[in-house]
């Protein structure tokens, strides 16, 4: 695999650190703002939805921009949103400067997995893919509990400075690693037009909307979660989001090194799998620290997976059509994010933290459901064209 992937790794755990600390800051935002903890699962909604409209559009509107441009202006523009995030006086601008920084994501991540297939043959684009998105597997092992952890001791402020100065800091990795000259497919009507009517296509980038949505209805509120179940701490709290992590970690390096054998749909099922028993099982852990920590285990070994398995799905299925797919793809990420996040406020502003998994339940289900009948028709649709 060629070195020069990692840095697009790199500014994937950039990315993906700057998202997830915000869960992790829950309780200390909630505090300093003097808002509720609904309120601050809104400037993850905020975040995610920018990502999810403006995605489609941007990928569009810069496929004739140099790659390597194209990925360092973006995260430059992360790390300098970060930097004004720190000095927000109340929540408007907060939530505001979130949403302009969600730009910086939108364009990275999709861009970034299809800038990787681009460096590598046909044939390991699969782990190439794997290998970029472990950039949020790393972010969720140090993303989350740095964000809960730090947020606590150092103040959320100063967290989000030190989100930009990584940002900085990769942007220039990104800048001498990554090849000049590199460009992908301008997606003209035409292209966007064959994307909609290729229906096992749609289904796949719905598939991750949904259990997206299942997701982020409970982990929006973890921190307070876990605090409601178990009375934990903020260290304890910073503790099981990293066992949370490490399990990702090795969950989507496991899938990375046999997704080009059994497939990503296989992978993608698998880690949407565990994620379920845990959500199933989360009732369980009330009143049980070794409870809530195997669960914790169990969901983040299918958590990170599941990205990258989707991203390799949509670029086997249809490569021509592989920058608007998968940028359409990285929109659903953050569309269930967004609503994940607003029905999990709704559910704790109505019903409080006990009733979120019975809601993220159902969803994780139907993603399973769904990412099985996109694959059967796929299937019959290659059969169909090779008759």
């Amino acid at each position: 695999m060629q070195p020069r992937l990692w840095s697009l790794t790199l500014g994937n755990f950039a990315i993906g650190t700057g998202v997830m600390v915000v869960p992790g800051m829950l309780n200390e935002l909630a505090a300093d703002l003097a808002i509720s903890h609904a309120m601050v699962g809104m400037l993850i909604s905020g975040f995610a939805m920018m990502i999810c409209v403006g995605g489609p559009f941007l990928a569009s509107w810069t496929t004739a921009i140099d790659r390597r441009k194209l990925l360092t202006a973006s995260l430059v523009l992360y790390a300098v949103m970060h930097g004004v995030a720190a000095l927000a006086p109340d929540y408007t601008s907060l939530l505001v400067i979130r949403i302009v920084t969600a730009i910086g994501a939108a364009l990275f991540t999709a861009q970034a997995a299809a800038t990787a297939g681009l460096m590598v043959p046909a044939a390991m684009r699969g782990k190439a893919i794997g290998l970029v998105f472990l950039g949020w597997s790393i972010a969720a092992v140090v993303g989350t509990p740095l964000g809960s952890y730090l947020g606590a001791h150092i103040g959320w402020r100063s967290t989000m400075a030190l989100v930009g100065v990584i940002s900085a800091l990769f942007a220039v990795a990104v800048w001498i690693q990554i090849p000049a000259k590199l460009f992908v497919a301008p997606m003209d009507r035409a292209a966007w037009k064959a994307l909609f009517a290729n229906t096992p296509l749609l289904l796949v980038i719905s598939v991750t909307a949904i259990q997206a949505l299942g997701m982020f209805t409970m982990f929006a509120y973890m921190a307070l979660l876990l605090k409601d179940f178990i009375g934990a701490t903020p260290t304890v709290i910073s503790l099981l989001f990293l066992c949370f992590g490490v399990t990702g970690v090795i969950g989507n390096v496991l899938g990375a090194r046999v997704m080009d054998r059994i497939g990503p749909m296989r992978v993608g099922v698998v880690a949407m799998s565990c994620m379920l028993a845990a959500i199933i099982a989360w009732p369980l852990s009330r009143g049980s620290l070794p409870a809530s920590v195997v669960l914790m285990l169990l969901w983040g070994f299918g958590c990170f997976a599941i990205n990258g398995s989707q991203q390799a799905r949509l670029v086997g299925m249809a490569p021509s059509l592989a920058s608007a797919s998968v940028s359409l793809n990285s929109s659903a990420i953050y569309l269930g994010q967004a609503a994940g996040a607003f029905l999990g406020g709704v559910i704790v502003s109505v019903a409080g933290t006990a009733k979120l998994s019975y809601f993220a339940v159902v969803p994780m289900a139907v993603a399973i459901a769904v990412s099985l009948m996109a694959g059967n028709m796929a299937q019959r649709r290659r059969m169909a064209e090779a008759a």
